[in-house]
């Protein structure tokens, strides 16, 4: 059965083609979303209930009403909608949704429910997209691993692998499934990120497969800005840029592509993209921290603290994008930036706050031991060598190898005049600087050997060896950290030392 495509606003649905359009721009869609707006756009007027949607939409498949938050939340952002002020997509308090806009082309309430009766499970869907699959065992698996993708719980990333997995086992041409693994696997990788030896097998499967969808699919928008994202992972930024820069060729305006470009970037232009997402996308707490970075290297420590604090603003009020998209990091950011401008008080409040962060989400461990070892900093500046003491042991129960806890404790034991624990904290830092370079982190290995260098009182040293590391680095976000570097703190009036900052400034312009 044909379906006329229904026109609303600005926008065409063409269930044909399975292609949102407004004007001559192809608005990416998710398939959930995409088939909701076709549910919804169909009926115009009429109460679609959530368990009209959760058969329509996910037949024979047991979800959560989350899921379908989540499809109705990334479908109004494509639309440019709100909920609180809907032109298209109406909230029925705890019953469900309803299509507000003027369509053309709708079937009305009756015929559409027809039409859905009528298809059995393939529900209003039309004939299969070339980035589709023929298979309904691989859709279901393909959207099972969406699901557990978007939780971003570690936990639940490799039950994301497995339904990835099965889905390309079924259909190896899958370029859909491709992506999603690529995501998986990048994920996967990320949350071994702050170890001296993360996975970089999952990083490198990662790429592989955004490899593999583009092969399949060369236009498909989403597998070029995931592929930027994973090739700036591996600190291929160049590449990176020019992938994401490829998808938003294809798909202009989109948001995911936006903030892909903005991470994969740096300076200017990685501000100017992620300005673009948080003014479209409040809710997205890591483009705050990303935009941050940048103020911090360049020196320009209000600027940074402003949009930290806009970040966080933005996190608590909007409740459905902060389940989403927590704001992990932005309190830690906060507090040492905090306490580089000499407020103690106020950076320990941030590392309070830091460590509320529920702990089984992406990012969440990482940040926790980070918020520790800047409690540690903040009780050594203040002079209580022994409370900073157990700060650091604290983070090195969990992580024996955590660079800065070591820095930290061996500068406080000096302090205390526990010679040998300074020492074997500094031999297990000496260790730790060794497997960075051997996991091929040259960059952190340079800035962890400085900042050791810096808490054992050879600051010249520590400048001699961040000026190296800046002259032969890549252009990119080395060395941003530098400006809030508690150790580097009785180093900030050193002529030579500024003159390093000078140069990481430059890097962020």
């Amino acid at each position: 059965m044909s379906h006329p495509p229904v026109r609303f606003g600005a926008f065409l649905v063409d269930a044909e083609a399975y292609r949102l359009t407004r004007g001559t721009t192809v608005i990416e869609l998710a398939p959930k979303a995409f088939d909701l707006l076709l549910l919804l756009a169909r009926q115009p007027g009429r109460l679609v209930t959530k368990d009209d949607i959760l058969a329509a939409i996910w037949p024979d498949v047991a979800v959560t009403d989350n899921a379908l938050t989540q499809v109705v939340s990334d479908l109004r952002q494509a639309l440019g909608d709100s909920p609180s002020e809907p032109r298209f997509i109406e909230t029925v308090h705890r019953r469900g949704y309803r299509f507000v806009g003027e369509s053309q082309g709708s079937q009305g309430s009756q015929g559409s429910q027809g039409s859905q009766g009528s298809q059995g499970s393939q529900g209003f869907l039309g004939p299969q997209s070339p980035r589709e699959t023929a298979s309904l065992d691989a859709y279901r698996a393909l959207t099972e691993g969406r699901l557990k993708l978007e939780s971003l719980n570690l936990a639940e990333i490799p039950h994301a692998i497995a339904a990835f997995e099965r889905a390309l086992a079924l259909d190896p041409q899958h370029a859909l499934a491709h992506v999603g693994l690529a995501h998986a696997r990048f994920w996967q990788f990320q949350g071994t990120r702050s170890r001296t030896r993360p996975d970089m097998a999952s990083l490198t499967a990662a790429i592989a497969h955004a490899r593999r969808a583009i092969e399949f699919d060369p236009e498909m928008a989403e597998a070029h800005s995931a592929l930027g994202l994973f090739l700036a992972g591996a600190e291929q930024r160049e590449d990176g840029v020019a992938a994401c820069r490829r998808a938003l060729t294809l798909e202009p305006g989109n948001w995911r592509h936006q903030f892909r470009l903005g991470m994969a970037a740096w300076g200017g232009e990685r501000l100017s993209w992620l300005e673009a997402v948080t003014a479209h996308y409040p809710a997205l707490s890591y483009a705050y921290f990303g935009r941050a970075m940048v103020y911090v290297a360049r020196g320009t420590l209000d600027r940074a603290e402003q949009v930290l604090r806009d970040g966080v603003a933005n996190e608590r009020r909007a409740s459905e994008g902060a389940e989403r998209f927590p704001a992990s990091g932005l309190h830690w950011l906060l507090g040492l930036v905090r306490l580089a401008q000499g407020d103690a008080a106020g950076a320990r409040v941030a590392f309070d706050r830091e460590l509320q962060s529920p702990g089984n989400r992406l990012f969440a461990d990482e940040y926790l031991r980070d918020a520790w070892t800047g409690h540690g900093c903040a009780l050594l500046a203040g002079g209580d060598h022994a409370g900073a003491v157990g700060m650091f042991e604290r983070v090195l129960a969990e992580m024996p190898d955590h660079p800065r806890a070591l820095i930290g404790l061996a500068g406080a034991h000096r302090r205390l005049g526990a010679r040998r624990k300074a020492e074997a904290a500094a031999g297990t830092l000496k260790q730790t600087i060794e497997d960075l370079r051997a996991g091929g982190r040259l960059g952190d290995a340079g800035i962890v050997t400085a900042l050791g260098l810096a808490a054992a009182g050879r600051g010249q040293d520590a400048t001699s060896t961040l000026e190296q590391l800046l002259r032969t680095a890549p252009p990119g976000s080395t060395g941003w950290m530098l400006p809030i570097e508690p150790t580097l703190a009785p180093l900030r009036g050193d002529p030579t030392h500024v003159a390093v900052l000078a140069q990481v400034a430059t890097r962020a312009r």
